[in-house]
């Protein structure tokens, strides 16, 4: 992997989950990071930590579902460390498993502020300051990131569907420019987020019961997308898309379960 020493590296969301492992190991690879979530004190203690290591981190408090904020946080950035070179739009949030109106209608509303406004406010944040230097934006999509059907998890899916679209778009408006807009899909991730679903009405709960066989199936440790994302982010080229769960991933994940239970099976 090419370094990352010296980058400058905001990861929206990145107090938990995937967010939190991907600044950890960034940090460990030379990058300067920028630890952003909503609450001041535990993006603080999450820098804390790093720096406790040796490592370069600051913690800024962001809500991207506020523009004015996700400024503040690119500004904050900037005049720390002088530049940015990677942003990551992490920050998202899930719904329960469950019918469309099975839902509470705050649930789409959250969806729309979170994962879609949040990407926009982050992308264009970046985008405007990168355009004297170059860099690299990476959103960070998820199931119904290619406009198909998400039934039981809509406002999720809705929500991706529009962040893919919106980061097509953005890559094909900005080429040329030295700014690179990434489409990234990690797939399923064993953080809490995926841990702790939970299902709204009779037929999210029917569609909840084999989900711990899909989960055992399909779902990886977060290190495993975050390293995949940390090349992207330490190539000067950066391919426009990456998705670890496409027909290929799920594939892979399917033959790698066979093998697991054909030798649970010999063991037992």
């Amino acid at each position: 992997m090419r370094s990352l020493a010296g980058r400058v590296v905001v990861v929206t969301g990145s107090t938990r989950g995937f967010g939190r492992v991907l600044v950890g190991l960034a940090a460990q690879r030379g990058a300067r990071v920028v630890v952003t979530g909503p609450w001041a004190e535990e993006a603080e203690d999450v820098a804390a930590e790093l720096r406790s290591r040796g490592l370069d981190a600051l913690g800024v408090a962001c809500d991207v579902t506020e523009g004015e904020q996700v400024e503040l946080l690119a500004e904050r950035a900037v005049a720390a460390y002088g530049r940015l070179d990677a942003w990551v739009n992490n920050a998202a949030t899930s719904n329960p498993v469950g019918r469309a109106f099975d839902l509470d209608p705050a649930e789409f509303r959250r969806a729309i502020e979170v994962n879609a406004m949040g990407t926009f406010h982050g992308t264009r944040a970046a985008v405007t300051r990168m355009l004297a230097g170059g860099g690299t934006v990476v959103n960070v999509l998820g199931r119904g990131d290619n406009a198909r059907a998400t039934a039981y998890t809509s406002p999720y899916g809705a929500s991706k569907a529009w962040v893919g679209g919106f980061t097509r778009s953005v890559r094909k408006e900005y080429a040329g420019t030295g700014v690179h807009v990434v489409g990234f899909n990690p797939g399923m991730m064993l953080t809490e987020k995926l841990l702790d679903s939970h299902a709204v009405g009779e037929q999210g709960e029917k569609m909840m019961k084999p989900f711990a066989v899909v989960r055992e199936v399909f779902a990886d440790p977060p290190e495993v997308a975050a390293r995949r994302l940390l090349a992207v982010l330490a190539d000067p080229h950066p391919p426009a898309s990456v998705n670890l769960l496409g027909p290929l991933g799920a594939g892979r994940h399917a033959a790698r379960f066979a093998v697991r239970r054909a030798g649970a099976a010999v063991r037992g």
